[in-house]
């Protein structure tokens, strides 16, 4: 089911979200650089089967999606087709979840998809959304 609303159904479910996650002070950070950067379209959708997901979209285009677990949140960051070449000499100033993913990344990757449960991990997901940011503005122009 997806909820469209008001800015007040939006501030109310985002409140509800984050009374019940642990770590809610690394969404709050993720969520207000999105916010101050981007200035994205964000949709709140709720599954019975799946909890709630943050769908976050900028020019028309994904920017990212954030899955609410019980004990974390994950956000699923399409994959630039640059991004290998852009990140190979970044990685080892990366977090180890980022580290992980990235051994697994190939030319056919599509999105990658990060646990967030530490400030670096928050850190690599907003680089990450960055690069994608930067495919979609160049789609635009």
């Amino acid at each position: 089911m997806e909820r469209k609303g008001s800015k007040v159904d939006e501030k109310h479910e985002l409140q509800l979200i984050l009374a019940g996650l642990p770590n809610s002070q690394y969404l709050k950070i993720l969520l207000a650089q999105i916010m101050r950067h981007y200035d994205p379209k964000i949709k709140y959708i709720f599954q019975k089967q799946t909890g709630w997901q943050l769908v976050i979209e900028q020019y028309n285009g994904l920017l990212c999606r954030i899955n609410i677990h019980k004990e974390y949140f994950s956000v699923i960051i399409p994959f630039p087709e640059f991004g290998i070449s852009y990140l190979t000499p970044m990685v080892k100033v990366m977090s180890n979840e980022f580290k992980e993913k990235f051994e697994t990344v190939s030319k056919n990757t599509q999105q990658i998809e990060m646990k967030v449960m530490s400030e670096e991990e928050m850190e690599d997901v907003i680089f990450l959304v960055s690069l994608q940011a930067k495919k979609l503005r160049k789609l635009v122009v």
